[in-house]
């Protein structure tokens, strides 16, 4: 089976991949705000200053660096060009209709794991942590939900 032409933003991209990022290290941001709140509370009001220096610095350039390092992936050009989607029992084949792309093929036991969202379907690739392919939601009806579903199974 094979989709539509499709693509999604990379505005959408970053979003999804910026709120998986944050849902799984959000503690590692609020901790050290939290820890100087405590001490600019027992100790010295200065510390609130090394708070905001924290938020408004160093939390910036961790997001910078997910940017960097995930949003220039060839996974993320993937997911943002314009594409269709083949499906058969091998995994998935990406057809690029910009003739400088050549055809990619997504095995089937590189699937990890699949995310349903509201406007995206995620992908999750073998790999580093948070590689990912992400089709629109719309050009997703349930035979190729159906069949998505059987890859990540198959990763299991």
């Amino acid at each position: 089976m094979t989709t539509e032409p499709c693509r999604i933003m990379s505005g959408t991209y970053m979003r999804h991949l910026c709120s998986m990022f944050l849902a799984d290290n959000w503690l590692w941001m609020v901790l050290p705000v939290a820890v100087c709140a405590v001490l600019a509370f027992w100790f010295d009001v200065r510390f609130v200053i090394v708070a905001l220096m924290v938020l408004v610095v160093v939390m910036p350039m961790i997001l910078a660096l997910l940017y960097f390092y995930y949003g220039f992936s060839p996974e993320a050009l993937w997911s943002i060009m314009e594409k269709t989607v083949s499906i058969d029992d091998t995994g998935l084949t990406l057809a690029f209709t910009d003739e400088r792309m050549k055809k990619h093929v997504i095995r089937g036991d590189d699937v990890r794991d699949i995310f349903v969202n509201d406007d995206v379907v995620v992908l999750m690739l073998r790999g580093k942590r948070y590689t990912c392919l992400m089709l629109p939601a719309s050009v997703v009806d349930p035979d190729v939900a159906q069949a998505l579903r059987q890859f990540a199974a198959q990763a299991h």
